[in-house]
């Protein structure tokens, strides 16, 4: 049934007048009362009584006029939302994040995405950064949010930094410090990601160490910032991660500031071969430049 019919029917029923209800629709009166017989003919039922007194609505007629209604409004609802998927405003972004960025940066960075476009749906994964990579060039994420540097091919805007920070047993002699330097960490064991997992976290701790002519031999690895620091609570050894990680309050693991100050940046990350509507709008919800988030205490 043609939705032209269903809006016929309700502009008379509205306005009991075909004159009035020919104007609201911006068409003649003629082609109005033809479509009302159509309508009538189509569903087999009396819509309206017409009169030298005017029209009224039959009993079937005012409970159809209900109805359609409700099917004019869905109507409008889904080409609303067809035109907010066009421009981007509505649908689903699916977006891959590293584990680290789920304690501060993702809540904040989001935040506004969600205010500004509550129709687009986020779909959020944790990934590592190799993963969110192969799924980006692969076109199974439309959005990476990674520790630099991105692959070859990529589109990347920093949009977050925080600093690195010491992490280190309860009992240790440096956890009672306001703040370590790296020269300090000379024999010390510790604790990081693989490389493969995290290659622009470790080679950011590669850089601070050398700095202090300290080589990067970790005497354990784990693929998470949890996992790591379980190691630390156990007493395996000190571990260097992101100052977000201080959310995660473990028995028996200190946060100390760790000198020089080496902020570890995260990038938002696309594939400009795969670029949406949806995309665009998405990022520019995004700091234009990159957030400083505040001590978590």
């Amino acid at each position: 049934m043609e939705l032209r019919l269903l809006q016929a029917l309700v502009a008379v029923a509205d306005e009991l007048h075909f004159g009035r209800a020919a104007r609201r629709l911006g068409i003649a009166q003629p082609p109005l009362s033809q479509r009302i017989r159509r309508l009538e003919n189509e569903l087999d039922v009396k819509l309206f009584e017409r009169n030298r007194q005017g029209v009224s609505l039959t009993t079937a007629g005012a409970e159809l006029a209900e109805q359609a209604r409700r099917v004019i409004a869905g109507a409008e609802h889904v080409e609303k939302l067809a035109h907010n998927i066009r421009s981007g405003g509505a649908g689903t972004l699916r977006v891959g994040a590293v584990g680290s960025a789920f304690y501060q940066a993702l809540p904040t960075l989001l935040t506004p995405a969600r205010d500004r476009l509550p129709e687009l749906r986020l779909h959020i994964r944790e990934m590592e950064t190799p993963q969110l990579i192969t799924a980006l060039l692969s076109a199974e994420l439309d959005v990476a949010l990674l520790r630099p540097p991105a692959g070859r091919g990529l589109r990347s805007r920093t949009v977050w930094r925080e600093p690195l920070v010491l992490a280190l047993p309860e009992g240790h002699p440096l956890a009672g410090e306001a703040e370590v330097h790296a020269r300090q960490l000379g024999g010390e064991p510790l604790v990081l990601f693989p490389r493969d997992s995290g290659p622009g976290y470790w080679d950011r701790v590669e850089t601070l160490l050398r700095a202090a002519d300290i080589a990067l031999e970790p005497v354990a690895e784990a693929d998470h910032v949890t996992t790591m620091l379980g190691l630390v609570a156990l007493g395996v050894g000190l571990s260097i991660v992101p100052a977000s990680a201080r959310v995660l309050r473990l028995t028996g693991v200190r946060y100390v500031p760790l000198q020089p100050r080496t902020e570890l940046p995260l990038a938002a990350v696309v594939n400009p071969e795969t670029l949406t509507p949806a995309v665009d709008r998405f990022l520019t919800t995004l700091p234009r430049k990159p957030v400083l988030p505040a001590d978590p205490g």
